[in-house]
This record gives C-alpha cells, structure tokens and sequence, in this order.
C-alpha cells in the first residue's frame, strides 16, 4: 500500500475513535450543565420561598401590631370617659345617665378589639388583653356606682321639701344598710328579719317619693374610701404588661 492509502486508512481509523470520545464528552458536560441548573433552580427557590416567609411575618407583624394598638387606644377612649362620668357624678350628677349610656357602645367597641387581640395572638399578649379589659371594667365599676349613688342621692334631696318624713327614713335605711353590710347578706340565712322588712319599706318610700327603686344598690352598697384608688392603680399595671407583652411579642416576630 502506497502511502496516500495508509493515511487514508490512518484517517478513517482517527475518525472512527474520535466520535465516541466527542460523544461522552458531550453526555459529561450536559450532565454537569444539569446539575448546575437544578442547584441554581433549588436556589432561587428556596430564596422565593424565604422571601414569601419573611413577607408573610412582616405582614403578620404589621396586623399584630395594628391590632394591638387599636385596643390600647380603645381602652384609654373607653378611661377618659370613665373618669369623666366619675367626675360629673360629684359636679353635676344629673348629667350622669347620659354618660352611662355613652360608655355602653365604648364598652362594646373595646370588647371586640380584644377579640381581634386574641385572634392574632400568641397566649401571653391575649392573656394581658383579658386583664386588661377585666381591669378596665372594674374601675367603671367602681366610678359608675359612685357617680350613679351621687344621682340617687340628688332625686332623693329634691324630693325633701315636699316629702320630709319619708325622706328622712330613706336616709336612715340606706345608712344603716352600708355600715351593716346587709346588701351582701340579702338571700342567706345572716339576713336579719329587720334588715328584710327595711328593704322592703325602702322600696315602698321610693315609689313614694318618686324616685326609681332600682337605685337601691348604689345606695345601699358601702363604698370603700381607698377602692377608686386600687383600682386605678390596677388598671395602670394591666396597662403596662400589656404594652410589654406586646412589644415582645412584635420583637420576636422580626
């Protein structure tokens, strides 16, 4: 064989060996283009998902802290106005229905934030909410018997000129009714006989004179000198561990 024929066959041979190793080099390079692409795809994901997670606990922080707030100012709007009913009590208690019936949707408006409250969460900012709202509510308690007892007393001095006698007895009753105590004991067997047939005359002098009997318990019910002041003092506590658990509560959620 000359020598065009052996290179010829030379050729053919170099050609016949060279398209595998083209072949498997091509499948290794695609492999590892595929693996590339898969990394680079599970880390966009994972960069998406972490994304859409934070996005969600910004935005779970923002409600939380939204609702939080709106509590917080419910319950100082619904105090303003307890302290303004205890204050027209000893002014001008003829004023105080009217601020009474003002406090219900106040009261109301209060309850349904804290249900919010509680929706959101976690435990311990819904627990300082209920204690906060159980507070706030005591000191209404204690304002409105004493701004309401301030309005009894006025309907029953208005009546003195015209009714000085059954007056008079109203005053002693409901007196002797505060330093007894009895109010508590209405339904139990420590009710004195006595103490039954005076709650029963005082109802009868109240229709008497006109004024409704269903202030009663305001002025029956003793009033303790340091009670407005426990209270307060309550409320400003509840306050203050509300605020703390929910600046924790907002604090973990970054």
């Amino acid at each position: 064989m000359d020598l065009e024929g052996i290179g010829a066959v030379a050729a053919a041979g170099a050609a016949l060996i060279g398209v595998p190793v083209a072949l498997v080099v091509g499948h290794r390079q695609a492999k590892a283009a595929i693996r590339t692409a898969e990394a680079t795809y599970r880390a966009a994901l994972d960069g998406a998902r972490e994304q859409g997670l934070n996005e969600h606990r910004q935005w779970r922080r923002t409600v939380r802290r939204e609702a939080y707030a709106t509590l917080l100012q419910a319950v100082l709007t619904f105090n303003d106005h307890t302290e303004k009913l205890l204050a027209q009590g000893l002014t001008d208690a003829s004023l105080v229905p009217d601020l009474v019936t003002a406090s219900k949707p106040l009261a109301k408006d209060m309850t349904h934030k804290e249900f919010v409250v509680r929706l959101e969460g976690p435990g311990d900012v819904s627990t300082a909410a209920r204690a906060l709202i159980d507070a706030t509510s005591v000191l209404m308690r204690v304002c409105r018997m004493a701004a309401v007892s301030q309005l009894a007393r006025l309907l029953i001095d208005e009546q003195a000129d015209e009714h000085p006698h059954e007056v008079e007895r109203v005053r002693y009753i409901t007196a002797a009714y505060r330093v007894e105590g009895y109010w508590s004991l209405i339904g139990t067997e420590e009710m004195p006989r006595e103490a039954g047939a005076m709650l029963n005359e005082l109802r009868a002098l109240l229709n008497r004179i006109g004024v409704n009997p269903g202030y009663m318990p305001d002025l029956c019910v003793p009033q303790s000198p340091t009670e407005y002041g426990e209270a307060a003092e309550a409320l400003s506590g509840a306050i203050t561990e509300f605020i703390a658990a929910a600046r924790l509560a907002l604090d973990e959620a970054t």
